[in-house]
């Protein structure tokens, strides 16, 4: 008997939520179900299913946000030729992180990009991260947690020896780690499709 996993028409299905113009503000996604078959990407709709096929795809981007106190979740913004984009993301229905649905993402994202790479070099461009406006603003705000929510702390701590000032200081420290690792993993980028970074995915 054939192993389905190795065929590329078979169907594979990702219980996660998508969405067309990922610039737009949602409260709440509704629309869950991702799909590789046949050379075409599937997708769920408030009218059904949606597809377009991958040769139409020009472009793959991913990036990783953190929700403070809750970790980190995955997106994948796939650009097809004259469409709106699709975002495909490994986070709950009202944007939180969701390990349930990390090995679904990464497992989306590998077969996407084993599909993808087989195109012709320079077919698709594959970047990550954030804006280089947008490091930017995480570096400032990165240097001002560092004061608010460290610096200060500690500050205190001298002056009045209270010791709910080191707690408040180690409570700090966390939240701007998380801070600095999300900036480091949204660093702007291209990439390789046959070599996904390890930090872009859960």
């Amino acid at each position: 008997m054939q192993d389905a996993s190795k065929d590329v028409t078979a169907r594979r299905d990702y219980s996660l939520f998508v969405r067309r113009n990922p610039g737009e503000l949602a409260l709440k996604l509704s629309d869950e179900g991702v799909a590789i078959a046949g050379g075409c990407l599937l997708w769920v709709t408030e009218a059904g299913e949606d597809s377009r096929p991958l040769a139409d795809v020009s472009a793959v981007h991913l990036s990783v946000a953190h929700i403070a106190r809750h970790g980190d979740f995955g997106s994948c913004i796939i650009h097809f030729g004259g469409a709106a984009p699709l975002q495909v993301v490994g986070s709950s229905a009202f944007g939180f992180p969701d390990e349930e649905r990390d090995p679904a993402y990464a497992a989306f994202v590998r077969d996407l990009h084993e599909q993808l790479a087989t195109r012709p070099t320079g077919a698709v461009r594959f970047s990550a991260g954030v804006s280089d406006g947008r490091l930017q603003v995480m570096q400032v705000m990165l240097v001002i947690a560092g004061l608010f929510f460290v610096a200060l702390p500690l500050v205190l701590l001298l002056l009045i020896g209270e010791l709910i000032m080191l707690a408040a200081a180690t409570a700090g420290g966390l939240f701007v780690t998380g801070i600095y690792a999300s900036m480091q993993k949204n660093r702007p980028r291209g990439y390789d499709p046959c070599h996904i970074p390890a930090e872009l995915l859960p």
